[in-house]
């Protein structure tokens, strides 16, 4: 995997939602972002190594709000997240079938 990878997880959607994110300082706007949950058949860290899935059950993914109308529940993805937080989508494409 490439450096600028973080973990890279397969699944299928248990649910995907819009989330408002509230403004952390003054004069930032709220935003909202795609909040995805996943049942995980396998995981990998950065460094390539398994994570055993049962340690990610209820974790759950942000990205931008965009995915959530090009995303459903039961729909199998592969998300891969940035090194800096494993819980940011950098990508999220189909799953191809094991």
């Amino acid at each position: 995997m490439g450096s600028d990878e973080g973990m890279r997880v397969v699944g299928t959607i248990r649910s995907i939602e819009l989330h408002t994110l509230a403004a952390k300082f003054a004069n930032v706007t709220t935003r909202q972002v795609a909040k995805i949950q996943l049942d995980i058949e396998r995981a990998t860290d950065e460094e390539g190594e398994d994570i055993d899935v049962v340690n990610l059950n209820e974790i759950h993914f942000q990205g931008p709000a965009e995915l959530v109308p090009r995303f459903s529940t039961g729909d199998r993805v592969q998300i891969v997240t940035s090194p800096e937080s494993s819980l940011h989508i950098t990508s999220i494409k189909p799953a191809p079938l094991s």
